[in-house]
Formats: structure tokens, sequence, C-alpha cells
């Protein structure tokens, strides 16, 4: 069902995306790819997009979720690990692999690592790969960007891009400036800097399509709306479609005002994410702030400096550095000469005043 609101694990249940899914799976089974990467703004379908071409090829998986693991630890990393590997622990042979590694003990179909070293992650990949025997299996990481806070792994994906052909390596991220800067891209010292990947962008729902996921949902519940109400729904919503999804579930199941709990539910949300975001910048709080509200409209790298300045006096390197920062972490975006907030509700947020 369209509006669902897991992530889509079926192609049935997955709208519009036929040509990233397709480009996806070709990649997925092409030999010759080492790593993809797939981008995209939040909730515009990039988990779904994952689960549904990894299904749909039936390639073995295995796949770590960072997408709420806040600023990721070690500790949490071997958690995510220990999780998804125990599901392969019925096959005799993979279980065989791994427990002949230093640093890891298995008891049942549970595995865990009694040491927390990077180096014994990397030896279980390489052990995978054996276990593989020239088939591929797939290593997928949600919000891989989050994998900057964890010392060595971006060498560990090195080695196995560059030694390991039986593990093909799939990420994705909504901070792309983020990502961008973990695959070393135009930075020569990286572990990841020159590593080719193939690259699949998701792109929010145009006006029209983004109306015709709604109708296309509502029939799938059996519900009649009005086009007045799927016009108002798209205005406000724009072409996310998580946000579309997420009002779609409320108004299928009679909520008499869907549309106004969906922005608002939806905008102290990404609020909670953007305080998140200002926690670690406490000394620029308020400036950060202010140029959120500047770009309720979009608006030029000159008058986020005249907005700014109107407070404290800052830097012409210190504009720039907050609007840096704002585009890695995916809450603004760029497009010519003009800067603007690409999420309907985080412009809704700060309009409320739920980012103060």
């Amino acid at each position: 069902m369209y509006f669902s609101l897991a992530v889509k694990t079926r192609k049935e249940d997955f709208f519009n995306m036929e040509k990233e899914l397709e480009s996806l799976k070709k990649e997925l089974l092409d030999p010759f790819t080492r790593m993809i990467v797939v981008k995209g703004l939040r909730r515009t379908g990039k988990s779904s997009l994952m689960r549904v071409a990894l299904n749909e090829v039936k390639v073995p998986y295995i796949f770590i979720d960072l997408r709420l693991a806040g600023p990721l630890t070690p500790e949490d990393l071997y958690e995510y690990f220990s999780a998804e590997l125990s599901k392969f622990l019925e096959d005799k042979g993979f279980r065989k692999i791994l427990s002949g590694i230093r640093g890891i003990e298995i008891s049942g179909l549970k595995l865990e690592f009694k040491e927390k070293k990077v180096s014994i992650i990397s030896r279980m990949l390489e052990e995978i790969g054996k276990w593989a025997r020239g088939r591929q299996i797939i290593l997928a990481i949600d919000e891989a960007q989050e994998l900057r806070n964890v010392r060595g792994f971006s060498e560990i994906l090195a080695h196995v891009y560059d030694y390991v052909n039986e593990v093909k390596i799939l990420l994705a991220g909504s901070e792309v400036g983020l990502l961008d800067k973990f695959l070393g891209v135009g930075n020569p010292k990286a572990p990841l800097f020159g590593r080719a990947f193939s690259e699949i962008n998701l792109e929010r729902l145009s006006r029209e399509k983004a109306s015709e996921f709604l109708k296309a949902g509502f029939r799938q519940a059996g519900v009649r709306i009005s086009k007045d109400e799927v016009d108002q729904a798209v205005s406000k919503l724009d072409g996310i479609i998580g946000w579309l999804t997420f009002y779609g579930y409320l108004r299928s199941k009679g909520e008499p005002d869907a549309l106004r709990r969906a922005v608002e539910e939806g905008a102290r949300m990404v609020a909670e994410e953007f305080r998140n975001f200002l926690s670690a910048r406490s000394l620029a709080r308020r400036r950060y702030i202010e140029v959120m509200r500047t770009l309720v409209r979009p608006s030029t790298w000159s008058e986020v400096k005249r907005a700014l300045r109107l407070m404290a006096n800052v830097s012409d390197k210190q504009v720039s550095s907050y609007l840096r920062e704002l585009v890695y972490y995916g809450f603004i975006e760029k497009k010519g000469d003009f800067y603007s907030i690409p999420d309907p509700l985080l412009v809704e947020a700060v309009r409320m005043g739920y980012i103060s």
C-alpha cells in the first residue's frame, strides 16, 4: 500500500521510481560495479528504493540502517553488525567462517563482538567474501555519512572496494555534503578518494506526480477525495513523498483534519532534527536560526549577510561557513545564486516558531 508508513520492501508498494529502481538493480547485478551511492533529500524514498531493489535482485545482503543512530558511536555500529549478521547464522558455512575470527563469539543464532576493533569488521568482511565463493553479497548502509564518526571505517570500505570483490558496497545519504566528504570527493588524502562509484539521485515528485500519488493511494485505501483537497495537500507538502504518505495515511484512517495534523506533527519532527544539529553549535545557535528565518523565502548570500548583520557583527567567512554547514547537512540547498529550504515542513517549523 502506498500509504503504509513502513519502509517499502515490495515493488508494488513503491511509487513512480521505475527509472531509479531499474538503474539500481542494473548496478547491483553488474559484476564490474564496486560501489553505488544513492543521494536525496530526507524522506524522498532512499531507504525504500534500497530495500525494494535488494529484494528484487535476490542477492544476499547485509543492511546496516543508521537512520535513527543519532551521533553514531563505534559501540552502536558493532550492535548493528551483530544484529544483521546473526540472521545468517543458520547457514553452517557462514557460521563456520565467522566462528574462526578472534574477537567474535557465536552462541546459538546470536553473534557478538567480544572485542570492539574495526579490524575485526574488516576481517569479517574478508571472510564473508570467501564464503560467497564467486557470488555477490551486498553491504548496504543507509545514512552512511554517520560513519564519519567511526574512526577507521572509511579505510575498511576502501579495503573491501580494492580487495574483496565478492562484497559490493551500497551507500545512501540525505546529508549529501557530509556523504561526499566521507567518500573523499575532492580530497586526495581521504581513504575513499579516487574510487569510482555509480550515483543515483532521488528528486522530489513533480506537482503532477504528487497529485497522482495521492489519488492512487486513496484509490487503494477505498477513500473518495476531492481534487481541491488533493491540490491543497500538494501545495502544502510539495513533492516530498514521505510527507505525502503521512498525510495520506492520516486521511485514509478518518482523521478529520489530516492535513493540519500532518503539517503540525511533521514540522515538530523536523524542528527536533534541526535542534539536534544546533546542540553541537551553541555559540552560533542564534545565527543559524536567523539564517533559517531569512531562508523561509529563497535568498542570496548578500541577503543572508544583511539579516545576520542586524543581530551581530559577522564576517564574510562566517556567513559562508554557516551556509556551507546547512547545505552539508541537507537543511538548505543552493540553486544558482539563491539558497532555500527544500523541505516545506521545515519552512513551516521556522514560521511556527518551533525552532528557537
